[in-house]
């Protein structure tokens, strides 16, 4: 298929996605990064972000965590710790979890904590619930990235 790539997501729990699509964007801890088809061989360390990718279908959106990405000509493979839909994400629940976590960061630095492996676990919890936040806010209509899912009005 010299027109599409093969995208997929795995995480520890198996394959979240498997979809053929026209192209993709994700973020590498240099930076975002596209996909199309034909794409010369990359190897990318992820960070927490959105990944968008675009099919005939529309274009869809999710948050994945840190981890990996391998592309190629025809596949784009994305080995991360987390996948969520953008439509599976619940800002509420997110928001608690941050300011949880926050608060534990906060508790840390009082303690005159400022890194190790605690201090690192709560910081990826933090940047992992900002990215789902941030897709949430973002890409609702009337927003920068436009309507949610890549619909048009």
């Amino acid at each position: 298929m010299a027109d599409a790539i093969h995208l997929e997501v795995v995480t520890r729990h198996g394959v979240a996605l498997r979809e053929d699509v026209e192209e993709v964007q994700a973020p590498s801890v240099a930076g975002e990064f596209g996909v199309l088809p034909g794409h010369l061989p990359l190897l990318a360390a992820l960070k927490s972000g959105v990944l968008t990718y675009r099919n005939k279908g529309g274009q869809k959106r999710a948050v994945i965590g840190p981890g990996f990405a391998e592309a190629g000509p025809e596949k784009l493979l994305v080995i991360t710790e987390h996948f969520v839909p953008e439509d599976d994400i619940d800002p509420t629940a997110t928001q608690e979890t941050l300011d949880a976590e926050r608060e534990r960061l906060a508790e840390l630095e009082e303690k005159g904590i400022k890194s190790g492996a605690r201090w690192d676990e709560h910081a990826a919890r933090i940047e992992w619930c900002e990215a789902q936040l941030a897709l949430v806010e973002l890409w609702r209509p009337g927003k920068r990235g436009g309507t949610k899912g890549g619909e048009t009005h």
